[in-house]
């Protein structure tokens, strides 16, 4: 079930918001909804790849938690310019993710 919440938002992109979801006849809430649902699941991806790169978690424990095949891994480190932090462990926890 959906929680109220109050946010606070800059009124010339309140405007924008307004302006979008009128000419695509949207919904505000749902709109807004959808936007902050995208974003977070963006900062989640990159929190989670952080600690990957500081080897805070293997490539197995990011692929657990974002649901990601290990292709799907390597695709979204080049794709952000990231380098693999490879060891032995990772080539073998993987093995796992392929069915």
């Amino acid at each position: 079930m959906a929680k109220p919440t109050t946010i606070r938002i800059p009124e010339d992109l309140l405007n924008e918001i307004d302006q979008l979801v009128q000419e695509l006849k949207l919904d505000r809430s749902a709109y807004l909804r959808e936007v902050l649902r995208k974003g977070f699941s963006i900062d989640k991806q990159d929190r989670l790849l952080l600690k990957y790169i500081r080897s805070e978690l293997s490539q197995l424990e990011v692929c657990r938690e974002l649901n990601w095949s290990p292709w799907d891994f390597l695709a979204q480190l080049k794709s952000r310019n990231l380098y693999l932090n490879v060891a032995l462990e990772d080539w073998i926890d993987a093995a796992e993710l392929i069915p």
